[in-house]
């Protein structure tokens, strides 16, 4: 039977917050249903692509008839390595969540002479009351965020990062507050997944079980995407060095009752470096990765986004429509 994560949103999370709330892992008999196997082929003249530029990092909110996506950009001229110091964010608009998106907007730059002064970059966008809310990140474990009362601004940025970790995956709660899911990389260049809560978009975020990796087994991450589905949290991430899935990068799916102890859900991959597309074609890319899960506001996952790089480094979003999939225990 599926919860109303509304009803019970907030009680969970005072309960969290209290550290009171604590349960063990599931049997495997509970597992949720992977999310591949409602996967459906690519549409290949979807997406966003854009002459002349590396798109990554994608983040989609649908504002009354129109999908908005906003996205990392560089001059592809520079090479993949060019997000460190050239990495803005750029808005795009489509009538159709697959696409193709159309470029509306340069939304956010570096600047000079503050916090954010080197890229802006794993961009994610959410709605928390009645306020647009970017998170993004400078250099490593330096994230901060833009806010605006219209999804096309005026953009105002925190004057300082809020949370010491890179690629958030924030989700805002019922009651206002928010969990965010993050990469930690430590001083030996192990990507831990680590957790934040904070009362409000604004913070201040504490970590969650003292900044501890969540991932079972050592798993290590890049790229969490996170959603609220079945009274749990559902991510889904780039599986760093193949811990969970056996391939380096692939896609790794996991969920939590909690926020603390997480499960992996298969160890098949949500996704490999290979995409199907509608018209029977395939295309495998030099690199697949910023996953982005797109779910309704039923919890119902409806679209797979990711960052796809082939040969020539010309990287584009790729979307792949998902058999509208809830994760229910099987």
């Amino acid at each position: 039977m599926r919860l109303c994560y509304r009803k019970i949103l907030a009680p969970l999370w005072v309960a969290l917050a209290l550290g009171s709330f604590c349960q063990a892992e599931p049997s495997t008999n509970s597992l949720p249903k992977p999310l591949q196997d409602s996967l459906l082929p690519a549409i290949k003249n979807g997406g966003f692509a854009m002459d002349g530029y590396i798109l990554w990092c994608s983040s989609v909110i649908k504002v009354g008839d129109t999908y908005q996506m906003f996205a990392s950009r560089w001059p592809a001229q520079f090479g993949l390595g060019g997000w460190t110091s050239r990495s803005e964010c750029v808005r795009a608009t489509s009538t159709n969540l697959f696409g193709p998106y159309q470029f509306q907007e340069v939304v956010l730059q570096k600047r000079p002479d503050h916090w954010d002064k080197s890229r802006v970059h794993n961009v994610k966008v959410v709605k928390a009351g009645n306020k647009f809310v970017l998170f993004y990140i400078n250099t490593a474990n330096e994230t901060g965020y833009a806010v605006a009362d219209a999804v096309t601004g005026p953009w105002t940025h925190s004057e300082k990062p809020v949370i010491r970790a890179s690629n958030p995956a924030p989700l805002v709660r019922a009651d206002g507050s928010l969990y965010v899911f993050c990469r930690l990389r430590d001083s030996e260049s192990v990507n831990h997944g680590v957790a934040f809560t904070a009362p409000s978009y604004e913070g201040p975020y504490s970590s969650v079980e003292g900044g501890a990796n969540l991932l079972p087994n050592g798993g290590e991450l890049e790229d969490p995407t996170i959603w609220w589905a079945n009274n749990q949290y559902n991510i889904v991430l780039n599986d760093w060095k193949g811990h969970a899935t056996g391939i380096s990068k692939g896609g790794a799916q996991y969920f939590s009752k909690d926020g603390i102890h997480y499960t992996l859900v298969s160890r098949g991959p949500v996704f490999t470096k290979t995409v199907k597309y509608d018209d029977g074609s395939s295309e495998t890319f030099a690199r697949r990765e910023r996953p982005l899960v797109y779910v309704d506001e039923k919890g119902e996952a409806l679209a797979l986004f990711t960052a796809c790089m082939p040969a020539d480094e010309h990287a584009r979003i790729v979307v792949q429509p998902i058999r509208p999939y809830y994760p229910d225990n099987l």
